[in-house]
């Protein structure tokens, strides 16, 4: 049945419909945590990785895509051979641990939260296949796509129930 195929929606910052958009880590969709502000999540993904305070937070003042480029040759850099940080609040964490992943979940989170825009965005995807395809992934990637969009719909999962209540 042709009328039944579910919609889909690609999350890129460059994306035709506007909920893919806004929801992207390249979006400027400013938020806060523990004092820092960040224009995008991407700044947030990006800054962390690295060591040093004043371009740790320099990056995090960055537009999405200019953040991009700044932490991607750290990224291009990444060896199972050498062991990589990310450092959040005077801590170090391993790069791809559980710690590192689960900051990236808070920063998404907190966009979320954060932004009334995004909390419609991911709302108005109910009923559509999400995902994220901006070409091939990069192997060191602290953000895979299954683990990105696994966090987008637990987002909205929790939206539609705080909606529903009243």
């Amino acid at each position: 049945m042709k009328g039944c195929e579910m919609q889909k929606l690609n999350i890129k910052y460059n994306s035709e419909d506007w909920r893919g958009a806004v929801l992207s880590n390249l979006a400027t969709t400013p938020f806060s945590v523990a004092g820092f502000d960040f224009l995008s999540v991407e700044s947030a993904i990006q800054g962390i990785k690295f060591h040093s305070k004043n371009e740790r937070e320099s990056v995090f003042r960055m537009t999405g895509m200019d953040a991009l480029k700044a932490g991607r040759p750290i990224t291009n850099s990444i060896s199972e051979r050498v062991e990589s940080f990310v450092y959040w609040e005077g801590q170090e964490f391993p790069y791809n641990s559980m710690d590192h992943r689960l900051l990236l979940a808070m920063f998404i989170g907190e966009k979320v939260r954060q932004n009334p825009n995004v909390q419609e965005a991911l709302l108005a995807t109910d009923g559509t296949f999400i995902y994220h395809d901006v070409g091939e992934e990069n192997p060191n990637t602290s953000l895979p796509e299954k683990f990105y969009i696994q966090i987008l719909l637990a987002q909205r999962s929790l939206l539609a129930r705080l909606r529903n209540i009243s």
